[in-house]
């Protein structure tokens, strides 16, 4: 068989395998994730007290639940990633795999496809089964003439920004929100690729050793561009030396933004894929 094939049935075989024989861990990860979201969900208002004082404009949670469900899907993803190539980490685990009867690429995806994308389904499964327990338990402490209401996916996506603020600002706001939309899906989608390496390189502590690992290569990178900014910088002043890139627009540096941030995601799962194939190699045993 050649290990960079690709079979829709077999993979579809090999998927339905690996979920028959990892659906307890599967299910466990699954109830942690809802399970998790819905505590915090349901303890938050009480410890905050968002709903003692009657609020007419918005629900009082809706910021709230935005910036602790980003936080908690970020969370989420790297732990996941982290975890995706975990059962590599023994020599039982490396044995069962290789005498499956699936392309290295098919096993590859299989677990990228509960790893790294059933992750998204659950974590919104979650936010909406939590947030309409909250609307459904809130009544029960809430003041009187509080405003509940399930929290619009438009608000979670549009990072709490308000719609009379997005009217006052205008373009001006659009943009502001197509930029946290490149930092918000650009970190997601590296994090989630950088920490599935890791799970590759250090199958065990994967999570671990790749949070330590990241943060080396952020504090490079903040160095990098610190000495960068220095020599771009005229001496005593914050004024460039060069304006090559001053007539670039927001709509083109989002672009660009994309394109970098795609281009090494691509890149860093390549990395993780040809580092997957070593580690079924019978030397590395």
């Amino acid at each position: 068989m050649n290990h960079d094939t690709f079979s829709p049935q077999r993979f579809g075989l090999y998927v339905r395998q690996y979920a028959g024989e990892n659906w307890k861990k599967l299910t466990q990860m699954a109830a942690t994730i809802i399970g998790i979201m819905i505590i915090m969900a349901a303890i938050m208002p009480v410890i905050n007290d968002s709903y003692r004082f009657p609020s007419l404009e918005h629900d009082a949670m809706w910021d709230k639940e935005t910036s602790m469900f980003w936080a908690v899907l970020d969370l989420f993803i790297i732990v996941a990633a982290g975890t995706m190539f975990v059962s590599m980490g023994s020599k039982a685990g490396r044995i069962s795999i290789l005498s499956t009867p699936a392309s290295n690429l098919e096993k590859f995806l299989t677990c990228f496809l509960f790893y790294g994308v059933a992750v998204y389904i659950l974590f919104f499964a979650g936010m909406i089964i939590a947030d309409y327990l909250r609307v459904w338990t809130a009544p029960l402490y809430a003041s009187e003439g509080t405003k509940i209401e399930p929290l619009p996916l438009s608000y979670f996506f549009s990072f709490g920004y308000k719609n009379d603020y997005m009217a006052i600002a205008g373009n001006h706001g659009d943009k502001i929100i197509k930029l946290m939309h490149l930092f918000a899906f650009s970190s997601l989608l590296i994090l989630q690729s950088f920490f599935a390496l890791a799970s590759t390189i250090w199958p065990k502590n994967g999570r671990l050793r790749g949070a330590l690992s990241g943060i080396c290569i952020f504090i490079g990178i903040c160095i990098l561009m610190s000495i960068s900014f220095k020599i771009m910088m005229s001496s005593g002043s914050f004024n460039p030396i060069k304006y090559d890139f001053k007539n670039i627009d927001d709509d083109m540096f989002i672009t660009v933004g994309y394109i970098v941030s795609i281009a090494i995601t691509i890149g860093t799962y390549l990395l993780a894929y040809l580092r997957f194939k070593e580690m079924e190699s019978i030397e590395r045993w």
